[in-house]
């Protein structure tokens, strides 16, 4: 079968291996689609950070049909469309190991979500966890987004669906105007106004209840501390290069008693919540939550390298692998 597999730093290959097999304690997954995530651009351009090694398969946000299912393997049934987890969906087929069946059991799609919409389950759980938990917006909170890329996007539709007020600031003007037509309730222009001084008209002059940098730039984790009023929650989303640093003013934070946090995942090993991926699938198939909107390109795997530059080159927000 065909895979796109990473041998190392920017050596992205498709190549030709053997068709796995479900084992008595596991399954094989026909892959549907498989989303590009910024953390593979990042793993192609940096490393495999541990994760498993070189080479490896970097897609981890995808969907397919269950065509094996092994005979110690319980709940699940061939023919099933399920959201795949484990790192194993740039191929034209994914085994899932008994211990990955244990730690994220494969999520049955719901009738009335494709393929594609369901590709968005784990970043969406990420975005709950980042909003709810970590930013700890409620319904009349105002939340401040610093730019509106994929996540920083879909953080705002999870925050609207919550009741949550949203100013976000994006300094592309496309990125700007989709954020408005997903319900932004100020959409600052980053390149043509100060973001911090248009949070703090647009909040009355009190600042934000929290703020978000979906992007892991110096500026952004700065401009957040300055966003948010006193005892305000800022968090930081994005990843940052290794060795990056922040110059920020202690004082911003001494004196206002403001919260600096972070968000990875669905949280931090021990205490990550899974059950968000339940969660995340509910709000993309009651469609509360127009994920389809993201997507903005689709390409079959042998021109992976190019939805992977489509997506560096911010040329397109979310794209789509197909496998054969």
């Amino acid at each position: 079968m065909k895979a796109a597999l990473l041998y190392g730093i920017e050596d992205l290959r498709v190549v030709d291996i053997e068709k796995p097999k479900a084992g008595p304690n596991g399954v094989l997954i026909k892959v549907k689609a498989c989303a590009v995530c910024p953390t593979d651009i990042r793993k192609y351009r940096t490393g495999d950070h541990g994760v498993t090694g070189f080479p490896m398969n970097l897609g981890h946000e995808w969907t397919g049909d269950i065509v094996e299912v092994g005979e110690n393997v319980k709940g699940l049934r061939v023919g099933m469309r399920v959201v795949g987890g484990d790192y194993a969906g740039y191929a034209e087929y994914a085994a899932i190991s008994k211990e990955a069946l244990q730690f994220l059991p494969p999520l049955e799609i719901p009738e009335n979500t494709s393929y594609e919409e369901a590709t968005f389950t784990e970043p969406l759980a990420d975005c709950i966890h980042a909003v709810r938990d970590q930013a700890q917006a409620k319904a009349g909170d105002s939340l401040a987004i610093i730019g509106a890329g994929q996540m920083g996007l879909q953080m705002l539709m999870v925050a609207k669906a919550m009741g949550v007020r949203v100013l976000t600031s994006e300094a592309y003007e496309p990125r700007l105007n989709l954020a408005k037509k997903l319900g932004a309730d100020h959409a600052i222009n980053a390149a043509k106004e100060d973001p911090v001084e248009a949070v703090k008209k647009m909040t009355g002059g009190k600042g934000a209840d929290a703020a978000i940098a979906s992007i892991g730039h110096p500026a952004a984790i700065v401009q957040g501390l300055k966003m948010v009023k006193p005892r305000g929650r800022v968090v930081i989303f994005g990843g940052a290069p290794e060795g990056t640093v922040v110059p920020l003013d202690p004082n911003v934070i001494h004196y206002n008693e403001i919260i600096l946090t972070g968000s990875s995942w669905v949280g931090v090993p021990p205490y990550f919540n899974i059950k968000l991926y339940n969660e995340a699938l509910e709000l993309i198939a009651s469609k509360k939550v127009p994920v389809g909107e993201l997507i903005t390109h689709r390409f079959p795997l042998d021109q992976i390298r190019r939805a992977f530059e489509i997506i560096d080159k911010k040329e397109g927000l979310k794209a789509i692998i197909i496998p054969p």
